[in-house]
């Protein structure tokens, strides 16, 4: 479910040069994108942007006779989800089309379906803590930040490393509990430089410690 082809929207419209420009910003505004593909004869001709037809809204004749520019944007259907959101990003377009190598048109990919994929892999929608380490580019041990959160009964639900503009390495590390306290002092012991942190504070405890204790009374 990673490859750009389980991403696609089957649904999403494709304009033809016999479009007018009313009728392209209507199916753009329904669909809330800012881009659609252009396709003829099922080979993919490259992306037309909302903004090509500012000055065409009044205009009745088919966008095929007007001198609009067409964005060439493409990924192959076996593109992995980060390449997608590589193009996407490098592009800022609000879907990514898959094409195969011959041109031909496989289907689009809306931004929304991305980032609710990336939000899958990336663990997001699940509770839980996240650490951030600031490391040196040789100093990258995975396997041991592993093995220190599982030691402390905690699980990875993802982790992710990024350069950061002072030749440094941030590490992201998304666990499955909450209270991160014990696997900072582990990471401390062992030299781990923690950035940032971010979970849920004492106070949010104690308040539904509380809220539950008041239930617990208007209940008797």
């Amino acid at each position: 479910m990673n490859r750009a082809e389980h991403l696609i929207n089957p649904h999403l419209p494709v304009l033809s040069s016999s479009d007018s420009a009313p009728a392209v910003l209507h199916l753009m505004d329904e669909w809330r994108v800012t881009e659609l593909a252009l396709v003829q004869d099922g080979m993919f001709l490259g992306l037309i942007s909302e903004s090509s037809f500012l000055d065409l809204e009044l205009f009745e004749g088919e966008i095929g006779t007007q001198a609009i520019e067409i964005i060439d944007v493409r990924v192959l259907p076996q593109a992995h989800v980060l390449d997608v959101l590589k193009n996407a990003s490098a592009n800022q377009t609000s879907v990514v089309p898959v094409v195969l190598e011959n041109g031909m048109y496989v289907g689009s990919i809306p931004v929304e379906n991305l980032i609710q994929r990336l939000s899958h892999l990336l663990g997001a929608a699940t509770d839980g803590g996240i650490i951030v380490l600031q490391l040196g580019e040789r100093d990258q041990s995975i396997q041991q930040v592993a093995r220190i959160v599982e030691e402390n009964g905690a699980k990875i639900l993802s982790l992710s490393v990024a350069p950061t503009a002072d030749n440094l390495v941030e590490m992201h590390v998304k666990v499955n509990v909450q209270d991160l306290n014990p696997i900072l002092q582990s990471l401390a012991r062992f030299g781990y430089v923690v950035s940032d942190q971010f979970q849920k504070d004492e106070f949010n405890h104690e308040l539904k410690d509380r809220y539950d204790e008041l239930m617990r009374y208007l209940n008797i």
